[in-house]
């Protein structure tokens, strides 16, 4: 094996470890409410992202069953929060899906998505 090759596979299995660490710092929990899956009322108001360490959300979207899509108002984006609290538009019953992306406290670009149901 010549040096270059030696000096190719260190550097790719640097590189392995190094994403596979933030992998696991960005593993950390996060729960949705409403949750994935969950069924809600018309009369639902709010949605929440919580996570485990603070994270500054940039954007979120709903899609909504009439194939629209709704900005989400929240906490500035230039405030890092562990619960984000958005203010819903009317819901009709139907599925509804949220995407959202921010920014993690160690500077990383996050995102995710979650869906749920409105029934009378």
């Amino acid at each position: 094996m010549n040096l270059r090759n030696i000096l190719t596979s260190a550097a790719f299995s640097v590189g392995l470890v190094l994403n596979a660490s933030v992998a696991v710092a960005h593993g950390k929990g996060m729960m949705t409410m409403p949750s994935n899956g969950q069924t809600v009322g018309t009369d639902t108001k709010v949605m929440h992202l919580m996570f485990t360490d603070p994270m500054q959300i940039t954007i979120v979207k709903m899609k909504a069953p009439d194939g629209n899509t709704y900005q989400i108002n929240g906490p500035a984006a230039n405030k890092a929060v562990k619960t984000w609290e958005g203010s819903l538009p009317e819901l009709a019953p139907g599925n509804y899906q949220i995407d959202w992306r921010g920014m993690s406290s160690d500077g990383h670009a996050m995102n995710g998505s979650f869906a749920f149901s409105v029934a009378n």
